[in-house]
């Protein structure tokens, strides 16, 4: 058996509409998914252009919390995002930096609109 790609990967929400509008005006996501789930819950997926991987959002509730990357991205150039991010009033915790755990690597820390950490990484040109 050879696994292809992750389906999915499930991010903990307390507001999923919230959520939604973060990920999508923030990080370049599309909505892939949305539908009923339950009495007070949708099944929320979201996607990247070009990428398979989804995102999920799941009941914070039911999710283990600490302070370790929820999600880690990538993208084209982390100072520029760090700009724009910043323009959108987005909480950044950390950087831009140089990675010190591998050289060429700059990244980058936020806060999701539900308090989630995330990891944003890009390789600098040679």
């Amino acid at each position: 058996m050879a696994v292809s790609h992750i389906h999915f990967q499930s991010i903990p929400v307390e507001d999923q509409t919230r959520a939604v509008d973060f990920y999508t005006s923030n990080l370049g996501f599309d909505v892939h998914t949305d539908a009923p789930y339950g009495d007070d819950w949708r099944w929320i997926f979201l996607t990247l252009p070009g990428a398979q991987t989804r995102l999920h959002f799941a009941s914070k509730s039911e999710m283990q919390i600490n302070d370790t990357p929820a999600l880690c991205l990538v993208c084209d150039d982390v100072d520029d995002e760090a700009k724009s991010l910043a323009g959108n009033g987005v909480d950044i915790t950390n950087g831009p930096d140089d990675a010190p755990w591998q050289p060429g690597v700059r990244w980058l820390m936020i806060r999701d609109s539900e308090g989630n950490l995330g990891l944003l990484e890009s390789m600098k040109e040679a």
